[in-house]
Order: structure tokens, then C-alpha cells, then sequence
């Protein structure tokens, strides 16, 4: 199994060798990596978003051994928009999907990336807010699929929230009810809301799971309705990336921050809570954290689970792993830069 983390200064490969993980490589060193994805035909695809040189894509077809870069997603020159930076890079079958900053979807094709307009000019792009840290952009950050609809896609946005598409990307609609903004006038408005990370569970494509600027919510029936699942204790609330266990559907993993505006650990307790009945009891399962004084932040692409193996990353350049599902954890690294992506493959 590989560690593959996204940091700040490069993307960092580390392998389990006798029940130890041990640094493989270092891939882009010293650049900032937007995003990271293996493709299930075993391409690597990166993300680096150039502070000099703007967004740049690149693949590996031999496991980082040799990258190309291939030519970034452009806005037409039709577009009020050009491209800041790329956020996700996601995968179904051998179609290949990127989403940016301004907010867009774009497809992998013969001659590149092609924007999916229907997203960019769906008639709410008015009210849709900047999200990212000083960016008046909307940005999108979340692609998920139906292993049962190759037609169905599902996006997250900041801030404008679940929009979804029966038709391959060609037409979009709010997929936000139940939802809560408490930022907005309106806390049940249709659009204007802040996803944080979505997941579809893998075992039944009905449910979905999401940790939101406003908690923790959850959709039974594909994403028509969401309900509230958040830690009734007010700790596991917050927050900007989950997990979820791959066999139970109602088995999952946050890291809670202490609220949107005190942006470090609950009480600077750095804790992963699970919930083994769909939300409704989070309990800690975090020995070997710190347990006083962390101002870790875990960031919406920075935790993954494989199997008995977990793993996330921090912006304070922490990455720590759990082999036993939760129980333990340890630290292989404290001396990264921000980490952006975790993925285990």
C-alpha cells in the first residue's frame, strides 16, 4: 500500500514495508499540489496550482515514474471567467473530471479539457459566494458519481452547494434540501451553501454523507433530502473532511474543529470521532493524538480510508496514521508543509 500526501512543497510517496511506512519519493518538489487521483486504469493525475504560472495538470501512466504534463482547462474566450486554480481531480470508467476555481466542471477529451457550460451558467450563478480563503470565487471542490447512473453526477460548491445532473453534465439542479446557512438570510435557502466534502458510500449508492460549514448531514435516498447528524454534544460538528467505513453505511470518521470562525481542534484536542449508528453517537477514537495544545487543521481532502488503514494530514505539515482502524494512531511525519490531499492506493 502507498501514502500519496499533496502538501505545499510537493507531493510525498510513502510505502508500508514490514508493517512500516517508509518515504519513497518526492514528486514536484517544492510546488504546491492543487490535487491528486489515481484513475482506475492505474494513471496518477496532479494538480499544482502555481502561484507564478497558474494551474498545471500532469499524468503519470507508470506510478510517478515519468509525468507529462497535458494542457489545463481553460474558460472559451466567451467566458467572464479565467481559471485560478484546480481543487479536484475525480474519475469514473474512463471518464476524467477537474474541478476549479472559478467554479466549473470540466471533461477530459481527445483534444483536452472541455467545460460542462450547463454547471457555469445555471441561472443561480448569481448567488453563488466566494468560499476560499480571501477569494470572492465560488469554488468547486467535490465530484461524485452513481456506480449505478454513468449519467449522474453530483458536485459540491462554496458557496452554492449540491448541484447534481441526470444527463451527463448537460443540465443542473439544486440538490440542497435539508440543508442548513446559517450565514444567509434565508438559512433554507435553495443555493448558497457551503459543502465542505461529499461522499457516496460504495456499498449502497443511496447513501451519502457530507461534512458541511453548518455540521454533519447525511441523504438516504441519493440526495434529495438531507438530515442533520451531527454530534449531539456539540463536538463533532465542525469541520472539513469525513470518511466512511466501506462495508457499514452507518460507520464513519470526522475531525472536528472547535467552530467556523476559531478554525483549530475542539478545545485544541486534536480527535477523530466515529459514529457506528448513522450520527447518531459520535464517540473519540484518538489515542496516540495530542491531547493539549494542537492547532491542527485537517483540510477537505486531507483524510482517507483504505481497509484498516486510515491516514490525514494537516496544514501544520502533521501526517498521522492509524493501521487498526481507528484505535491507535501514529505520527510518521511532523516536518511537512500544508497537507492538502491524502490518498491511500
Amino acid at each position: 500500500m502507498k501514502l500519496i500526501a499533496g502538501t505545499d512543497k510537493g507531493l510525498i510517496v510513502y510505502q508500508k514495508v514490514s508493517n512500516e511506512w517508509k518515504l519513497k519519493d518526492i514528486h514536484f518538489i517544492g510546488l504546491p499540489i492543487g490535487a491528486f487521483h489515481k484513475q482506475q486504469n492505474g494513471n496518477w493525475w496532479v494538480a499544482i496550482n502555481h502561484k507564478h504560472w497558474g494551474a498545471k495538470v500532469y499524468v503519470s501512466t507508470d506510478e510517478g515514474e515519468f509525468f507529462k504534463e497535458v494542457k489545463a482547462p481553460q474558460f472559451d474566450q466567451t467566458s467572464p471567467y479565467s481559471l485560478r486554480s484546480i481543487w479536484c481531480i475525480e474519475s469514473f470508467n474512463k471518464r476524467v473530471f477537474i474541478g476549479t476555481e472559478p467554479a466549473a466542471i470540466f471533461e477530459w477529451q481527445e483534444n483536452g479539457f472541455q467545460e460542462l457550460k450547463g454547471l457555469s451558467e445555471h441561472p443561480s450563478r448569481a448567488v453563488w459566494q466566494g468560499g476560499g480563503k480571501g477569494s470572492k470565487n465560488p469554488f468547486l471542490h467535490s465530484i461524485v458519481f452513481n456506480p449505478k447512473n454513468e449519467k449522474e453526477l453530483m458536485v459540491g460548491i462554496s458557496c452554492a452547494g449540491i448541484m447534481r445532473s441526470f444527463d451527463g453534465g448537460v443540465s443542473w439542479q439544486p440538490s440542497n434540501k435539508g440543508l442548513k446557512a446559517f450565514y444567509l438570510p434565508d438559512s433554507n435557502a435553495e443555493v448558497g451553501h457551503d459543502p465542505h466534502s461529499i461522499i457516496r458510500h460504495p456499498k449502497n449508492p443511496e447513501i451519502l454523507w457530507q461534512q458541511n460549514h453548518c455540521g454533519i448531514f447525511r441523504s438516504v435516498d441519493g440526495g434529495d433530502i438531507w438530515t442533520d447528524v451531527s454530534d449531539q454534544t456539540g463536538v463533532a460538528v465542525y469541520g472539513f473532511d469525513l470518511v466512511v467505513d466501506e462495508t457499514d453505511v452507518d460507520t464513519a470518521w470526522v475531525i472536528p474543529a472547535q467552530s467556523d470562525d476559531l478554525r483549530y481542534p475542539h478545545h485544541t484536542k486534536l480527535e477523530v470521532y466515529k459514529t457506528t449508528d448513522g450520527g447518531q453517537n459520535w464517540v473519540s477514537k484518538s489515542k496516540g493524538l495530542p491531547s493539549h495544545t494542537s492547532f491542527d487543521l485537517v483540510l477537505r481532502a486531507a483524510f482517507d480510508k483504505q481497509g484498516n488503514t486510515m491516514a490525514f494530514g494537516t496544514n501544520n505539515g502533521n501526517l498521522y496514521v492509524s493501521d487498526d482502524n481507528s484505535e491507535s494512531w501514529v505520527a510518521i511525519n511532523q516536518n511537512l508543509s500544508s497537507v492538502r490531499t491524502i490518498n491511500l492506493i
